[in-house]
């Protein structure tokens, strides 16, 4: 028994080093002899089509119109067009108000998800580039032309650009915030190989040209980029590319996020793994993803083979780490809504909820569950004082060079 346990906690471990430390290792290894020059700037900027995915957002899609129209790039260039995915609220009227200032509202008066929305708002879109956005996502007014310029490179396909969370004051929002500087240094590192493996739905690029009718319950920015692979184009990553939103608030919501995200992941590499994009982009989809969704099955099973090793000191220390870490764990789940903000609280607390959010998503995803419509985080639309204690756009323009200052740090 001592050695099936030693196999199974050797093994387990294994997985979980190489999951957070030997992948990206990896990836700096092969990128020192891939390394891509820097963009150059456009010397001829595209058409660009700006899509906005929105489903009873009249809370926020009015300061995200007034957002899209700052942008700093040249309006004879841009269209706005706002996918409204059977909203039954205010939305449709409130982009209605807009339609003379270069927005156009594409509204469908049954829900059918986001992907079907997309794969009809982009039908008649002839700009040479389009870009994905939420309505809960608001840009840095020179996002577009730092995306754009990717796309002077004839064998770049998609531009993936990086999401700042304006707030961290809950336990989710500081680790929503950690998880992703480690993901933005994932895309850094593929995006020397032109291989970023996903891009982030609220903010990245393609050429009209490359688009494919995305599957219903497989999620646009896991497809997409995988597409434009399988077409023998680049994927690549600007961390100067920047959109602002707000982290969700509760528990709940970001586990039923998190899990939706897993489930849509498992159901589109189960549909695309015969066109991902070759053996590498399949060996990064298992390394980057598919290993670290299962470390939630895992981690119950590496704690049962520790407790059969307790007679060596080593082991027993380790158990020793373990029940500590779940300890702070469940102080952290007791204290999320408190003042109380110490990492050694809200880090094993937020990397408990994402592994059991993973295991939730395999279980749904064996027997049978799929998702194919987006539920949105209430509280990253709220613009109350009790959350945000100014509008989205008075913190993006009156802050900016904080903001701008913590985009370089992050």
């Amino acid at each position: 028994m001592d050695s099936v346990a030693k196999l199974l906690f050797y093994g387990i471990t294994g997985i979980i080093v190489y999951v957070y430390a030997g992948y990206p290792l990896v990836l700096a290894i092969v990128g020192i002899f891939k390394r891509r020059g820097r963009p150059r700037g456009e010397t001829r900027l595209p058409s660009v089509a700006l899509i906005i995915s929105a489903h009873n957002e009249d809370r926020i899609i009015r300061e995200k119109i007034e957002n899209s129209l700052k942008l700093d790039y040249p309006k004879n260039l841009l269209k706005i067009i706002v996918a409204s995915d059977g909203s039954v609220d205010q939305t449709n009227n409130i982009v209605r108000d807009y339609e003379g200032y270069n927005i156009t509202l594409k509204a469908f008066d049954k829900r059918e998800g986001k992907s079907a929305t997309l794969n009809k708002a982009i039908l008649g879109v002839e700009e040479d580039i389009v870009v994905f956005s939420d309505a809960n996502a608001f840009y840095r007014e020179d996002a577009l032309l730092k995306l754009v310029r990717h796309f002077a490179d004839e064998e770049v396909g998609c531009a993936v650009g990086k999401l700042i969370y304006l707030d961290s004051e809950s336990y989710v929002g500081r680790g929503e915030s950690l998880y992703w500087r480690y993901e933005g240094l994932l895309n850094r590192l593929e995006s020397r190989m032109k291989s970023v493996l996903v891009a982030t739905g609220t903010i990245f690029a393609i050429r009209r040209s490359l688009f494919r009718p995305v599957i219903r319950d497989v999620a646009n920015d896991f497809q997409t980029p995988a597409e434009v692979a399988s077409q023998g184009y680049g994927v690549v990553y600007d961390g100067e590319a920047v959109a602002y939103e707000r982290s969700s608030y509760f528990f709940t919501e970001e586990f039923n996020r998190k899990r939706r995200i897993i489930v849509r992941g498992l159901t589109g590499f189960n549909h695309l793994k015969g066109d991902f994009g070759g053996a590498f982009r399949i060996c990064q989809f298992i390394s980057r993803k598919l290993l670290r969704w299962w470390i939630g099955a895992l981690l119950p099973v590496l704690y049962a083979a520790n407790i059969f090793l307790l007679d060596n000191p080593v082991f027993y220390t380790f158990f020793l780490l373990q029940n500590a870490f779940y300890i702070f764990a469940i102080v952290g789940a007791v204290l999320r809504r408190g003042r109380v903000r110490s990492r050694i609280f809200f880090i094993p607390f937020y990397f408990v909820m994402v592994n059991a959010a993973a295991l939730s998503a395999i279980l749904t995803y064996m027997t049978g569950g799929r998702l194919s419509s987006w539920e949105k985080a209430e509280t990253t639309r709220d613009m109350d004082e009790n959350y945000l204690e100014t509008p989205v756009l008075r913190v993006i323009e009156g802050n900016k060079k904080a903001l701008e200052s913590l985009a370089r740090a992050i």
